[in-house]
């Protein structure tokens, strides 16, 4: 009976990241929502669902970019990160020029939430990547036995 070792599944940052950014953000929006629809009615409502998923989307799909691109060198991945982030920064310019004059929603529900929503998600990003353990070297092949 030989015991041979199992493969040890390499852990994944971006998707703890992910799950970890999510959680906290989801929930923190939720409360945003009420408490603005209590204080703002329908304005306060428009506001703070439009920043809520604005930021949550927003932030998923860094983390997807990023996963999808793990393995590559730091500095493609780095670009990526860069470009990615210009792109999004890009559409939410373009996003609140076009929305400037929205008599539809509460500016204020929309600024706070986005503020509060994006720091729950960091937060979240950042405790969930300081938990997961990344292996810095590859386990040895096991030695294979000599032949008779």
């Amino acid at each position: 009976m030989t015991s041979e070792p199992r493969a040890v599944k390499a852990p994944d940052p971006y998707g703890a990241m992910l799950r970890g950014g999510a959680v906290p953000s989801i929930a923190v929006a939720v409360v945003a929502i009420v408490v603005f629809s209590v204080l703002d009615g329908a304005l306060g409502a428009a506001g703070s669902v439009l920043a809520s998923v604005l930021v949550v989307l927003s932030t998923a799909s860094t983390m997807l970019i990023l996963r999808r691109m793990a393995g590559l060198d730091p500095r493609v991945v780095f670009m990526g990160a860069m470009v990615s982030y210009f792109f999004k920064v890009m559409l939410l310019g373009v996003f609140l020029v076009l929305f400037r004059n929205a008599d539809w929603l509460s500016p204020i529900a929309f600024a706070i939430t986005a503020i509060v929503v994006s720091l729950a998600g960091t937060i979240g990003e950042i405790v969930a990547f300081t938990r997961v353990r990344t292996y810095i070297y590859d386990e040895p092949a096991p030695a294979s036995e000599p032949r008779p």
